[in-house]
């Protein structure tokens, strides 16, 4: 049975269609990653399950259907982008505020802030103010605030967005624990290598419509079948002369000038033997030449790159 269940789901601003008639199934246990270009309909995904903006269709949790206006703090944990806690207080004292505005029973505050606590890794710090923790333990009070009332359904709605590595992994690291004691999990993020690698499936959203619904693996197996991606590093960017020369094998230049990238159904050894016979002094340009298999990061740039065409 779905945990969480959205049939037709659709969100619009006057006469622009933000969401367009969304419909998916999500179990118990499972994380979600939640992807697509800018103005795809993420935000309008997460504000329509929160119930912050008018919609069409049906969305139901746990088998409960919700309707706006429905109360569903009891229901959904969400994460936000910005910490949401006060700096003056204390990591207890910030989840003592939660627990009092979801309404949790005075005598039973102290078991669910201590339970929230544990759950992050946060105890010992349970006396300490928050403007002196780290963004890593912000990040963590930020999720256990959010978790404390046991919901079913957890959102993370961009919440690593302009926090430094260790912080970022130790939001999505918590966000796979979480989903692996049985509850609902949806991230929403930009962060496409550890989408790939935490989330069960992916939803890859584009002008409002779902695009895809399937794990990782599934997705580029589908949009890439048995391809490779060929990337070649160059020691400075490459000479007109030598773009001459790589343009029989469909390269195309990447993040840096020095960086192009091909892709390829030959065999990887074929292809590389011919591309650097190709090359005149290619042991002198080339600095690494790596084969794979592409990933979320190379495909997002393609639905970016085509969408831009389009506009």
């Amino acid at each position: 049975m779905s945990l969480l269940s959205v049939n037709k789901l659709t969100v619009s601003y006057g006469a622009h269609t933000a969401l367009d008639n969304l419909s998916l199934d999500i179990k118990a246990g499972e994380l979600v990653g939640v992807i697509g270009p800018n103005g795809a309909g993420k935000t309008s995904f997460i504000k329509a399950l929160c119930g912050r903006v008018p919609v069409d269709g049906q969305v139901s949790i746990n088998g409960h259907s919700i309707k706006r206006g429905h109360d569903r703090r009891a229901l959904i944990g969400l994460v936000p982008q910005d910490i949401g806690l006060y700096e003056h207080l204390t990591a207890q004292e910030n989840l003592d505020v939660m627990a009092r505005l979801l309404s949790v029973p005075r005598r039973e505050r102290h078991k669910f802030v201590d339970k929230a606590l544990e759950s992050v890794g946060m105890t010992e710090k349970s006396k300490s103010y928050v403007k002196d923790l780290s963004g890593g333990m912000k990040r963590r009070i930020n999720v256990a605030a959010a978790i404390m009332h046991d919901p079913k359904l957890v959102i993370f709605d961009e919440p690593t967005a302009g926090i430094d590595i260790p912080a970022r992994d130790t939001v999505h690291r918590l966000a796979r624990e979480l989903a692996e004691t049985g509850k609902s999990v949806i991230l929403v993020t930009h962060e496409l290598e550890q989408a790939e690698a935490l989330c069960d499936k992916i939803l890859l959203l584009k002008n409002g419509q779902r695009l895809a619904y399937e794990s990782p693996a599934s997705l580029l197996s589908r949009y890439y079948g048995d391809k490779r991606e060929v990337l070649v590093r160059f020691a400075s960017p490459p000479s007109n002369e030598t773009l001459g020369q790589m343009r029989p094998f469909e390269f195309k230049q990447g993040e840096l000038p020095t960086i192009w990238k091909s892709m390829t159904q030959a065999s990887e050894v074929s292809f590389v033997s011919a591309f650097m016979t190709a090359l005149k002094n290619g042991d002198k340009l080339v600095r690494e030449i790596t084969v794979r298999r592409p990933n979320l990061t190379r495909l997002m740039h393609e639905i970016e790159t085509c969408e831009e065409r389009q506009s």
